[in-house]
């Protein structure tokens, strides 16, 4: 596979992991621990994933698309391949469903990319889309541990990406993902990701039931009923963008990461009128000129209108660094944004930092938070937080910051 970074030798897989069932897989009467909503386990402790073979392949080739189609063995497999212009990463669209449990076992569906990168056992995923967190292969930073599950052991939450990197050249394989999911580097170079699941046993641990989701729903739950799923297993649709490079794997991430969370929503309109429909706007922009590379306008909310008791026009304002230290040589550093870019049209007359929620003022709050010991007390931003013009705020590293901006006419 090949991107504007770099070029890798790449292969993706498609397979699944039957559940651990007590009932079928349990040696020890104390042995009770099922595969469920809140806990992934194996049947086999160290159980290979038991990949599906392709039945077809389909190429298409449209105005500079590249468009590959892959149907498997199994039916309730399928993914498309996209390779677009002027893009650095390869598109997946999977489609997996109903999983056929007619055999009695649950099973937990993944996917898996292999690649010649080095990684010793080292992996990264993000926390909640900010900061990426290193994860060592049967290790834990904090205490010895003694590996039962070599699979799900190594298995940690995804909510945008994960990655694995070379140390020493930077040399990176990276998927952004479009939802949580579970994720892990079982072998140097490798990530696999589990996409969908469904089990026949419940683990217990307070939903009373086993993940059995059907898109007929459920009987009525006891005392009126027993609680039977019916129809057939949900079906679901899905992306990964794959992008590879010699820039590190987090660069790579945060290229794409947001812009795929957060992407553009089209809207349309018709009528059965013959004339034409008269739009109140036809074309909109909450940004005067582009913000700088590494900065996001996360909120631009009008707080007031004709309606509202304050007689002001008032906005909130969020704006969010997108790299974190160390993770670029030019984006991840400082920028300045110029709060009036996020309001064209409008003249600020006062600007209020908040605290992330909106709901406090910052300094305020600076000012009567407990004292921790041995905790790094934040700092009073003050009137130093600003520029001269008064509207020109400094964002560092992963720093999201909130203002609640007055303006007029």
């Amino acid at each position: 596979m090949g991107s504007s970074y770099a070029t890798l030798d790449l292969s993706q897989e498609w397979g699944y992991y039957t559940s651990w069932d007590s009932a079928l897989d349990s040696e020890s009467p104390k042995d009770v621990q099922n595969s469920g909503a809140y806990i992934f386990r194996p049947s086999r402790p160290d159980q290979k994933l038991q990949t599906v073979k392709a039945s077809s392949v389909t190429f298409h080739n449209t105005s500079g698309v590249i468009e590959v189609r892959i149907e498997y063995d199994e039916p309730w497999i399928q993914s498309t391949y996209r390779m677009m212009p002027d893009n650095p990463y390869l598109e997946v669209e999977y489609t997996v469903g109903p999983i056929p449990v007619g055999d009695g076992r649950g099973k937990e569906i993944v996917t898996r990319l292999s690649s010649p990168i080095k990684s010793s056992g080292t992996f990264y995923t993000d926390s909640n889309g900010r900061d990426f967190m290193q994860r060592v292969k049967n290790y834990r930073s904090t205490w010895d541990l003694n590996v039962f599950e070599p699979v799900a052991g190594n298995y940690y939450p995804v909510n945008a990406a994960i990655y694995v990197e070379d140390s020493s050249t930077k040399e990176a394989l990276t998927v952004v993902t479009d939802r949580t999911q579970g994720g892990a580097s079982l072998q140097d170079g490798s990530i696999e990701l589990m996409v969908h699941r469904r089990t026949l046993a419940d683990d217990n641990r307070g939903v009373s039931e086993p993940m059995n989701e059907t898109d007929g729903g459920v009987t009525a739950y006891p005392p009126y009923g027993n609680a039977t799923r019916y129809g057939e297993g949900l079906v679901i649709r899905g992306k990964h963008r794959i992008l590879v490079g010699g820039a590190g794997g987090a660069t790579l991430a945060r290229s794409v990461m947001d812009q795929f969370f957060a992407e553009p929503l089209v809207f349309v309109g018709s009528s059965t009128k013959k004339d034409s429909l008269r739009f109140q706007m036809t074309s909109f922009t909450g940004v005067v000129k582009s913000l700088p590379p590494n900065i996001m306008l996360i909120t631009r909310k009008r707080l007031t209108d004709e309606t509202s008791s304050v007689p002001t026009i008032r906005f909130l304002i969020r704006v969010g660094h997108q790299y974190g230290l160390g993770e670029d040589e030019a984006l991840s550093t400082p920028a300045q944004v110029d709060l009036a870019d996020c309001l064209p049209g409008y003249n600020i007359t006062n600007v209020e930092e908040l605290t992330l929620s909106a709901n406090q003022n910052y300094d305020a709050w600076a000012k009567s938070r407990l004292d921790w010991t041995g905790a790094e007390a934040p700092t009073s931003r003050g009137s130093s937080r600003f520029r001269d013009d008064g509207t020109t705020v400094e964002v560092k590293p992963l720093d999201i910051r909130t203002f609640r901006i007055t303006v007029s006419n």
